[in-house]
């Protein structure tokens, strides 16, 4: 039988390691405030590695699983039900879904799972692997056993019912919160990572993995565009297995040297801030963070109309503009109005703002304590 919400005294937030992803992110923004709220937090690894390793809160335990396996996981997962006997588990990305709620079934432990989606399920499951053919089958059989499903988006969770089987009724949609408490304090921080933020062009800035989900090849296809009638610049923020490709394709499209890809860095809001305009070309997106966090900083925004947060970030364009998946002429054709307009940065912030972190965190909260 499991705790009553009054009851809750200790949270894990399982991940399979402290990568530079979104959901890393997120829980990491989100682990001081729940351990504020009087919660004894413990950030559950496969494996103790990844770009924000250095970057977890004082106070936050980390408990390292040593899986390099997903099945190996399961078990290690169910001895740590068994022994540290947390109130509430927070699970994230599909297969560690299936694995925690098996987990908790195998154990009877009296842990609460809340299973989260932060991506769209129905692409998940295009991946060529077995292991992810299967997950619709174990998403309906499985996760009915969960305590709660979170979605970052309406999206998502629409997706996810009509792809998986699972009912809508039971998802509870909390979007993420990417504006932090200290949020100005970090725009404010530093200086830009590159001198063309000095000089008065126009920067045109994009952040995320350099992985085919992003889609940067039809940005790079854009701005080629968008070069041949402006000073405009490219600065990528971010890195990845495509970062050879991408190169290339700048190198081909004569824009090599418009463009910058400096990897990743601790803190791009200075960056986002001092950038003429923001752009998401993703294929797909669960929520879209870098959309949100734009926004906060009152930088113009022009995204793909992807599958399934930028829309509703944007309000179906009222506070940026969306453009057809893959469309490099229409990408373009928008990011050149776009520099031609004058923003209103205040109301660009203000909607930004919707998206803090604190919200967010009240949000969960609501469903474990």
């Amino acid at each position: 039988m499991n705790l009553s919400k009054s009851e809750v005294r200790s949270l894990a937030i399982y991940l399979p390691d402290l990568s530079g992803g979104g959901a890393e992110r997120l829980h990491l923004r989100l682990a001081p405030l729940f351990r504020a709220h009087g919660l004894d937090v413990t950030l559950l690894l496969d494996r103790r590695q990844g770009a924000l390793a250095d970057q977890v809160p004082d106070g936050i335990k980390v408990v390292e699983l040593n899986a390099d396996r997903q099945v190996k996981a399961v078990f290690k997962l169910a001895g740590y039900l068994r022994q540290a006997k947390p109130d509430v588990l927070i699970a994230n990305m599909e297969h560690m879904n299936v694995m925690a709620v098996l987990a908790r079934l195998a154990t009877r432990a009296r842990t609460r799972i809340i299973v989260t989606q932060h991506n769209a399920f129905s692409e998940q499951v295009k991946r060529p692997s077995l292991k992810h053919r299967v997950l619709p089958f174990l998403y309906r059989t499985i996760l009915p056993f969960a305590d709660e499903i979170v979605t970052v988006s309406a999206g998502v969770a629409d997706d996810l019912a009509r792809h998986s089987g699972l009912s809508r009724d039971r998802m509870t949609v909390i979007y993420n919160g990417v504006v932090t408490e200290d949020f100005d304090a970090r725009t404010a921080a530093g200086a830009p990572t590159h001198p063309w933020q000095k000089t008065g062009l126009p920067v045109i800035a994009g952040m995320g993995r350099f992985v085919p989900q992003k889609d940067f090849s039809t940005l790079l296809q854009a701005f080629a565009i968008v070069a041949g009638q402006t000073e405009a610049r490219l600065l990528l923020l971010g890195d990845g297995p495509m970062r050879a490709e991408l190169e290339q394709l700048a190198s081909t499209l004569g824009i090599a040297d418009r463009i910058s890809m400096p990897g990743f860095v601790d803190n791009p809001l200075p960056d986002i801030k001092s950038a003429a305009l923001f752009v998401l070309s993703s294929r797909f997106e669960g929520f879209g963070n870098v959309i949100a966090e734009a926004l906060a900083c009152g930088t113009p925004v022009v995204s793909t109309d992807c599958p399934h947060g930028p829309a509703e970030i944007l309000e179906n364009g009222r506070f940026g503009t969306l453009v057809p998946v893959g469309d490099a002429p229409a990408l373009a054709k928008a990011m050149l109005a776009a520099l031609k307009t004058t923003p209103d940065r205040q109301a660009l912030e203000q909607r930004g703002r919707v998206f803090g972190t604190e919200n967010c965190a009240a949000a969960y909260l609501e469903l474990v304590a």
